[in-house]
């Protein structure tokens, strides 16, 4: 839409109600850092304040990025505080719920909106993830907050306009109490849109537009709703939008850009695990120790402190300051000692933060790798970016929390990965205590209850792998002790994956890679009395099975699975016979 022209006085009022509000506090517009406002996001192009005038809430956004493109805006007139004002006031006359914007600025080298806080409230994302963490079947109250945000958005593209950053943390839903996941009105829940300098109007949007701007709620929400639940929500945008065409038509169009938006926003999220931003930092030390350390976590990691927590470069300074002193010392537990490797567990203290972590040496067994590690990053780096891209793909892994590599004339001659403890049962010790013996004591509902609950966990071991191979990610050392299973009381369990080295990302997956993975899976379960054919059989089908995808025809994948494991069992009890034998020589 066009950008309001700039007049002598830099400061658009929305009426003279807000012009009166904000007379005695427009010189702490311009500096809010030295006044009552209070801060509560930054980035790099945003800073966003919060404060009271005379009993009212009001937020103030700052704009300052310093981009190349930001900065041409500047020069060419254009302002993202006038056009958010412009956008709001526009989708309140289309029935388009927004925050209030009381003012904007821009002009003597300030750009700043105020707009009146939606309160209480919460982010939408927020809400689904806390309801969905306490039931994930809890669709009493999902569903009509579902029905409210497809009708806002079907709202806003009949008026002309697509959010070009449409995910449901910029959506907020009114609550009884700012504490409260409860929404102000259960059967008519309230939702407001946020967050609009990024938008754009078009006469009338085309059908490809509108299916590309659902596509990245699509994939924001993907984890978090199931089939039936996107199709309803997608029937209630139709009838809201008015456009034209099929239930079907118009689902497999969307997913053909949520596809194309998920891989842009992983390659980009990917990237910035080895830069310097809110999240990670890079490191050097003296004697060639160079290396990435986490700052943040974005993702919540199951069963993780660290995850919780908020570091400095400060913090890791002192750390890492002598990486040498990191594996020896009285409080070091030594877990494994070999040829190919050191790992020890110790506690790290962080401020006031103590962490329990894994720390691991590689060593070199032969010297021609060694060499290769002039054409390739470190093993520990790999492992290190790899858990982050897991992490980014929502699948758990002990959180990887510092690298560190040593270099000589650019020869790896040192390295060594930190990455948090996870003190839970691996898949071994969890099927014997829910599908091993049981004692007389229990009763016949507690142990249907254990068993449905091992169930659980092999059907999500094929969508693990599933979603592993989803994302051309291939494991080969995929085994029961490096699958972590964490499980509370009233909730889902979670399936963690530790020891990352065998973790490779491939531009393409064949079948045969991927059945490989099915297999290496299956024979880990071959080794576990407890886990029966059936058991087995759940997670083949966990694999195999897709929402949509009907009846699934197994046996023949089923057949391959078998010959192939008993192959491998085959091949590993040579393996070890001939290692008993070389063991027995006489020196």
């Amino acid at each position: 839409m066009p950008e309001s022209k700039t007049t002598t006085d830099p400061i658009r009022y929305r009426d003279d109600d807000a012009r009166a509000l904000l007379a005695s506090v427009a010189a702490s517009l311009r500096d809010p850092d030295k006044t009552c406002w209070t801060q509560i996001k930054k980035n790099a192009s945003r800073t966003v304040y919060r404060g009271t005038i005379d009993g009212v809430d009001c937020y103030l956004k700052r704009y300052h990025g310093l981009s190349r493109s930001h900065r041409l805006r500047r020069a060419l007139g254009r302002s993202d505080a006038l056009r958010e004002m412009d956008f709001s006031l526009y989708l309140q006359n289309h029935g388009v719920p927004t925050a209030k914007p009381l003012a904007a600025c821009f002009g003597d080298g300030a750009e700043w909106l105020v707009t009146q806080a939606v309160a209480p409230a919460a982010p939408l994302d927020e809400w689904h993830a806390n309801r969905h963490a306490e039931n994930p079947n809890d669709t009493h109250h999902i569903q009509p907050i579902l029905r409210a945000t497809a009708t806002l958005i079907g709202t806003m593209h009949a008026a002309g306009v697509c959010h070009e950053d449409l995910h449901s943390g910029n959506i907020l839903l009114r609550t009884e109490s700012p504490d409260s996941n409860a929404p102000a009105n259960p059967k008519k829940p309230a939702v407001v849109l946020m967050d609009l300098h990024r938008m754009k109007r078009r006469k009338r949007l085309s059908r490809r537009l509108r299916a590309a701007n659902l596509a990245q709620l699509l994939h924001d929400r993907q984890f978090f709703t199931t089939r039936t639940e996107r199709l309803r929500f997608l029937k209630t945008y139709l009838d809201a939008s008015g456009a034209e065409g099929s239930l079907r038509g118009w689902n497999y169009l969307i997913l053909q850009f949520a596809r194309r938006h998920t891989r842009r926003q992983y390659a980009n999220r990917d990237k910035r695990i080895l830069r310097n931003n809110r999240y990670f930092r890079k490191v050097s030390y003296p004697a060639g120790w160079r290396g990435h350390v986490v700052l943040a976590s974005k993702r919540t990691v199951p069963g993780s402190q660290a995850a919780q927590h908020t570091f400095t470069a400060e913090q890791w300074r002192e750390i890492l300051a002598d990486p040498d002193a990191l594996t020896t010392g009285p409080d070091v537990q030594v877990v494994k000692d070999t040829s190919s490797g050191l790992v020890v567990r110790r506690t790290l203290t962080a401020g006031d933060t103590k962490l329990d972590v894994y720390i691991k040496r590689p060593r070199f067994k032969r010297r021609w790798k060694q060499l290769l590690s002039l054409f390739r990053p470190a093993r520990t780096q790999r492992a290190f970016r790899l858990g982050h891209i897991l992490l980014t793909r929502r699948i758990s892994t002990a959180l990887p929390l510092a690298t560190l590599e040593q270099r000589r004339a650019g020869i790896l001659t040192d390295s060594l990965l930190i990455a948090e403890a996870v003190d839970h049962p691996h898949l071994y010790d969890f099927m014997k205590t829910k599908l091993g013996s049981t004692s007389e004591n229990n009763t016949p509902d507690a142990i249907r209850q254990q068993r449905q609950l091992a169930q659980e966990v092999l059907a999500q071991l094929g969508r693990m792998l599933r979603q592993l191979h989803n994302n051309r990610l291939a494991h080969r050392d995929l085994k029961a002790t490096n699958i972590r299973i964490v499980w509370q009381q009233g909730r889902r369990p979670e399936i963690v994956l530790i020891d990352l080295d065998g973790l490779t990302q491939m531009p393409c997956l064949t079948a045969r890679r991927k059945f490989q993975g099915l297999m290496r899976l299956n024979v880990s379960l071959l080794q576990c009395p407890p886990v029966t054919h059936a058991g087995r059989l759940r997670m083949l089908l966990g694999y195999l099975r897709r929402p949509g995808s009907g009846r699934i025809h197994f046996k023949p994948a089923w057949r391959v699975l078998e010959t192939w494991s008993d192959q491998k069992l085959g091949q590993q009890i040579r393996s070890r016979q001939r290692r008993q034998k070389s063991e027995r020589r006489p020196t």
